[in-house]
């Protein structure tokens, strides 16, 4: 792995660790504060608030700085926000130390992969992206039990601040060895180069969303959607449904991150060899899944098998995705494709975690949580297959060229790739 994408990978290490981190020392954080669970757990939630509406314009406001200075003072901005945590006198300083982290959470991560795709041979740029998102499932097989393990021997402060302390570090190991710049006009670079010219041009107006952007973002949102319906509720439904104690949910659930940093691994692969069946392949193992999780359960070894499985399919689906929503909106707008991405991900998780507590509200049972999660990753999957298809289909008659412009008085339009239109 080159050292490059390493320190990157390290870096979204941080970040998963930052995001998920929270809920393991959410008791700690109420009794030290005085303040309720519901209340703690703003701090999730307005974390995602931020990283969803703030990420995308502070990725367009940042578009034209080099990445060998954003990426280090991003990160800078995000042990900050982890050092403000850690110290603040009252739950209002918490929040705020929690949104600063948040508002380069987006930015950060979809950078990072952009960065890594530029290091990486022609064939393998969806598998260099993976390698970076791979940071975010080591996160949470290890970095969000080590938080929490932290938390609860020496105080919810000492997650954070030993979060801001690896931070700094990872940042340091990103300025020693900075992610490369994509050059501007260019064949992509096969080595890195530190003194190219910015991603975009100075002639860039505004980002325009294009229709098959904004379907891959549905498909995004929908199928993290189905999955998190379930996985929110892991625990009850391992213990309840499937009949697990409660000892073996702290092992099934480390499988199925185990099952992820593979399936993330594969995804990458897959993108890269198959870029128009890996979406649709990863959908439908996981809304298979997320089915089979839903009929009555036997055997509970093969319940436990199928759930790792899941975890195995969920983390394949996003190299995969990355790689359509690049190809989607183009490669010079790869930053911003990535950022309205991971604002997908992180809109489907609370869509499916809001659709799984509706249903148990309503007196549903688990596996119906599962059917119900199948069926949002089966559309996911139907959204999938009309994108190949529309990108399969044969483009309209030209327009005849008459040389008048069409400048309606209201400036140049920019499209996402740069090029004006």
């Amino acid at each position: 792995m080159p050292l490059p994408v390493l320190a990157m990978m390290l870096c979204t290490f941080c970040i998963g660790t930052a995001e998920s981190v929270i809920a393991g020392i959410l008791p700690g954080i109420a009794q030290d504060v005085g303040v309720s669970l519901t209340a703690v757990g703003l701090l999730i939630t307005v974390y995602a608030a931020a990283v969803v509406l703030v990420g995308p314009l502070v990725t367009a406001a940042t578009a034209t700085l080099r990445r060998a200075t954003l990426l280090p003072a991003m990160m800078g901005v995000f042990v900050m926000g982890n050092t403000l945590a850690a110290s603040a006198p009252g739950f209002g300083w918490l929040l705020v130390g929690r949104v600063v982290s948040a508002v380069v959470h987006s930015t950060l991560i979809a950078a990072f992969v952009a960065a890594a795709r530029d290091t990486a041979p022609p064939d393998r740029r969806a598998a260099y992206g993976a390698k970076v998102t791979l940071g975010i499932g080591l996160s949470s097989v290890a970095g969000v039990p080590a938080g929490t393990l932290i938390g609860n021997a020496f105080g919810w402060r000492a997650t954070f601040w030993a979060l801001a302390a690896v931070s700094l570090a990872a940042t340091a190991l990103l300025t020693r060895f900075p992610a490369p710049q994509s050059p501007r006009g260019t064949a992509k670079p096969a080595g890195l180069r530190r003194t190219a010219a910015p991603d975009t041009g100075p002639g860039r107006r505004r980002f325009v969303l294009p229709g098959p952007m904004l379907l891959v973002a549905a498909v995004i949102t929908l199928g993290t959607a189905g999955v998190f319906a379930l996985y929110t509720y892991a625990s009850p439904y391992l213990t309840q449904s499937a009949g697990f104690g409660s000892g073996s949910v702290t092992v099934l659930l480390l499988l199925y991150g185990l099952g992820g940093i593979v399936g993330n691994t594969a995804g990458g692969r897959a993108a890269d060899r198959f870029p128009s069946a890996a979406v649709p392949a990863t959908l439908g193992a996981a809304a298979a899944g997320l089915l089979l999780l839903a009929l009555p359960p036997g055997n509970r070894w093969a319940v436990a098998g199928v759930f790792c499985l899941l975890g195995t399919a969920y983390f394949a689906t996003i190299p995969a995705l990355n790689n359509a929503i690049v190809s989607a909106a183009g490669p010079s707008s790869s930053t911003m494709a990535l950022t309205v991405n991971n604002s997908a991900f992180c809109v489907g998780i609370a869509l499916g975690s809001w659709l799984g507590g509706l249903l148990l509200a309503r007196g549903n049972t688990l596996p119906t949580v599962a059917a119900a999660g199948a069926a949002s990753t089966a559309a996911a999957l139907l959204l999938a297959l009309l994108h190949t298809r529309l990108r399969k289909a044969p483009p309209g008659p030209a327009l005849p060229a008459t040389g008048a412009s069409h400048d309606t008085g209201t400036g140049t339009t920019v499209t996402g790739s740069g090029a004006p239109r």
